[in-house]
Parts: C-alpha cells; structure tokens; sequence
C-alpha cells in the first residue's frame, strides 16, 4: 500500500503497525506514567486527556492508578480496541488533534510516544498545538514527549532487518525535507506493503515558538523517562512540561 503525506491515517490503523511494535516495553511506559504522576502530584479528580492515545496503554494505567481520563486517538481500529477497557473514569474517543476537541476541560495533557510533529506544514503542527491549549484548563499542564532530533540524527540507523512471527519487515531511515523518515518495506498475501513514517524534526527552540503563538509556556524540560535534565546531545527524550497562561 502507498501512501501521501497523511501517512499516520493509513499505517497507524492497519493490524501491521501493531506487529511491528508489539514488544513494546510496557513496564518502561508505566514508570513514565508513574513518574509523572508523582512530579506533577496529580490528584484523583483530576480530568486527564491522553492524546493520540493509540490503543491506550497509558490511559489505562492512569485509570488503574484511581485518575480520570479521556483518550483520543485518530485511528477508528485504535479506538475500537481500546473501548473495550472503558468504565464509569475512562473514556475513549475518535478525533483529529488539529481540530477542536474541547475547551478549558483538561488538567493535564499527555502527548506521549512521540505523537506529534506528523503534519506536511508548520501550520498544521500549529493547529494541533493551538487546539491542545484551547482543551486544557488555565494554568493546566500540557507534557509532551518527544525524540531528541540531535541524538537522533547523529545516530541515525540507516538499515535494519526486524524478523516478527512470520514477518520480515525491511526498515531504511533516512533525512529528508527537515524529517526523520523510516520507510517499512514487508510482502504479505502475496503482496508487497510500503509505509513510511514521518516525524518533523522540531527542536526545543521549534516548541518554544509553537507553544508561546498557543499561549503555553515551557516551564520544565526532561531529557529521558526517568525525568533527568535534557541535554541536548546526549539525552535519549525530549520531555517538555508547558503551562496554558
């Protein structure tokens, strides 16, 4: 299957994308979640949006943890999947981040993962940024979770080979128009698929611009999961902790 530049809405819902990165480590997302739970001393009324939540593997742990929370997600199989966990203090639903889901309901938003930054055009990434502080209440928190492009592109792993059940997937990384590209190459029923992934490669500078044009300020920075000082060279994450003004 090819795709445009809307590649997000055509890989992130097929089964595919799933196979490919099923062995995620969630202990590891479970320690963010618990981390950020004790940095920012969330409290159990508390209303927390969990954006491009995937299948909600974040916003059930924080549901587990007693917290109320809402996750949005473009995927319609994404969604599906993840209704399945719903109770009375968690909620799924289907949405575009570019386009208003809300307005002044949210303490806090989790963009976790590196859930941004997919867009063709700066004003789209905007967009999304703007609607994030239109949702959040004022004086809520937006933590968004990054890759460190300088890390990235100067460790850049330009070939790998990734074997999963009888998948061969065939994995080239490249640079290209100021983006992280990985294109992802797999034959299947006969057929031979390609998708690639897209991630702009925005720098803390590039946040700083977005949030303030969105009225959020950076008030912290974490360069990995276990909430270490970003070092713009060496750190493994981009963690940036903004407040709606």
């Amino acid at each position: 299957m090819e795709q445009g530049s809307r590649w997000f809405e055509d890989w992130f819902n097929t089964p595919y994308y799933h196979i490919l990165y099923k062995d995620r480590d969630d202990h590891e997302a479970q320690q963010l979640i618990r981390n950020l739970k004790e940095k920012l001393n969330l409290r159990t009324g508390d209303h927390i949006l969990d954006l491009a939540c995937g299948r909600g593997r974040h916003a059930i742990f924080l549901n587990s943890l007693g917290h109320k929370v809402t996750g949005l997600d473009l995927s319609k199989a994404n969604i599906s999947f993840a209704r399945e966990f719903e109770n009375q203090n968690l909620h799924f639903r289907q949405a575009d981040m570019r386009e208003p889901y809300g307005q002044g309901e949210y303490d806090y938003i989790f963009n976790l993962f590196t859930s941004f930054g997919y867009f063709s055009n700066w004003h789209q990434n905007q967009k999304a940024t703007n609607c994030m502080a239109l949702a959040l209440k004022k004086g809520g928190t937006l933590v968004l979770d990054f890759l460190n492009t300088n890390k990235v592109v100067l460790g850049l792993v330009k070939e790998e080979h990734r074997q999963v059940q009888e998948f061969l997937f065939k994995i080239n990384r490249s640079i290209r128009d100021d983006r992280v590209v990985k294109s992802i190459r797999f034959h299947h029923h006969g057929r031979d698929h390609h998708f690639e992934e897209k991630v702009q490669l925005f720098g803390l500078e590039e946040f700083r611009k977005l949030f303030a044009r969105a009225g959020l300020e950076i008030k912290e920075t974490y360069g990995d999961f276990e909430l270490n000082p970003f070092d713009a060279r060496n750190s493994e994450r981009l963690l940036l902790f903004a407040q709606h003004k």
